[in-house]
């Protein structure tokens, strides 16, 4: 009887990409299929590269000093922007520890799965691993593994200046506050990415009108009210409230709602392992926690 995978992991990636492809039909396949990582293959389908959602925006933001956003995407290849050689794990041959070791230790956002032949297969995110932790209490609060202070924007600030925080910084969430620190909206990559793919936006970009693009007030972009967090709280209980929003990234909040911090998926991945290590969630439903493991 042939044995049954049991993975972790998206498998196969949701979103492939062919190298030579331009950056445009990078971004609106990212857009259209709601995630942050695209894995890059040759013909064969071994691995090129990872795209992510960060490495388009800090395009954007290099090309707009020089004008003519909409040219530049269409013109650059996925190959221009990738991260080449990212990390990998062959199948079978890696667990959950490896994976979260690897994750933390490079403070990265994914990580994919290959043959030995290097051959793509599957992907592993920061979202698949807290999605497990989530499942139960951690023990271990907000406050411990925070990022503080948040860097933020105030409700009246442009697109261009979110875009410039995420491309220089590597931030994927920015708090939106009012002129008392209060939290107003919550402005994410994902929220930007899909508002640059409207039609609406890539017409204006077209037509050469970048300025008009992006000097879009933030709260315009930002979508929903936000969801925040004590800091007080237990992680487990952030990572379900993100699961339930639907978000990797929380603002953490004070008396009055005063902002005091955010915690991202990221800072779950790479600071917990220093505290408590993987053993918390290790040992729950361990059948479940290794990368292609074959049982019979």
């Amino acid at each position: 009887m042939p044995g049954k995978l049991v993975l972790l992991g998206q498998y196969p990636p949701t979103v492939v990409l062919d190298p030579r492809q331009s950056l445009l039909e990078a971004l609106l396949a990212l857009d259209q299929r709601g995630v942050r990582h695209a894995v890059v293959v040759d013909d064969e389908g071994r691995l090129q590269g990872i795209l992510s959602i960060r490495r388009i925006l800090s395009f954007i933001h290099r090309r707009a000093v020089s004008g003519n956003v909409y040219q530049g995407l269409q013109e650059t290849t996925v190959a221009d922007v990738m991260w080449r050689n990212p990390p990998r794990v062959v199948v079978g041959e890696f667990g959950i520890d490896d994976v979260v070791y690897i994750l933390s230790k490079l403070n990265v956002g994914a990580i994919t799965v290959v043959d030995k032949d290097e051959r793509v297969l599957g992907i592993i995110s920061e979202k698949h691993i807290t999605g497990i932790m989530a499942l139960v209490d951690i023990h271990v609060a907000v406050h411990e593994v925070m990022t503080k202070p948040a860097r933020s924007l105030r409700e009246g600030a442009k697109l261009r200046d979110a875009i410039e925080l995420m491309a220089v910084h590597r931030y994927r969430h920015i708090p939106i506050v009012d002129d008392h620190d209060r939290v107003v909206a919550l402005l994410t990559a994902r929220d930007v990415l899909d508002y640059i793919a409207l039609e609406n936006t890539l017409s204006k970009l077209k037509e050469g009108l970048d300025s008009e693009v992006l000097d879009t007030v933030v709260t315009q972009v930002a979508t929903g009210a936000p969801a925040t967090i004590d800091p007080e709280a237990d992680v487990g209980r952030a990572l379900r409230l993100m699961r339930k929003r639907g978000i990797s990234g929380l603002p953490v909040v004070g008396r009055e709602k005063i902002l005091e911090g955010i915690i991202t998926e990221r800072d779950i991945v790479v600071k917990m392992p220093k505290l408590v290590g993987t053993e918390i969630f290790y040992d729950y439903a361990r059948s479940r926690l290794y990368v292609a493991r074959v049982i019979s």
